[in-house]
């Protein structure tokens, strides 16, 4: 395992680098963010890791959280972790993402992954106390 250490910035972006050590979340890395798009005018992406188009969604479906024809990477949490660990999974994503939403540079981005995880927590302790 790669391991990431604060210094793992994009050049280009600024951003903080995923494990890979590669950027996903700029433009300039990433020209199908916010360039292609499809017969219909929504943006798609066209990149390695699907084997389809798909609609870039950086909040609900980040593709680098999705391995290539297999299990998105929250649905692999919640098996791992079982029910109550996944619960303290989200919370502890809900508080990060509500921390850091005024020091990254997408403030809205940042508060929507916050309601992604809320909304997951939400689900989860339904699930817990039916």
């Amino acid at each position: 395992m790669t391991v990431i250490h604060a210094k793992d910035t994009c050049a280009m972006c600024g951003n903080y680098l995923d494990d890979d050590l590669k950027c996903h979340e700029c433009t300039d890395c990433n020209p199908h963010i916010g360039g292609l798009l499809d017969d219909k005018g929504g943006e798609i992406f066209t990149g390695e890791y699907g084997s389809t188009k798909e609609k870039f969604d950086p909040v609900n479906r980040p593709p680098h959280y999705t391995i290539r024809d297999g299990i998105e990477c929250i649905d692999y949490m919640r098996q791992v972790l079982g029910l109550d660990g996944f619960i303290n999974y989200c919370h502890g994503n809900v508080i990060k993402y509500q921390h850091r939403y005024n020091y990254k540079g997408k403030p809205v981005e940042d508060m929507q992954k916050a309601q992604y995880y809320l909304n997951k927590m939400i689900e989860a302790l339904k699930e817990k106390h039916r």
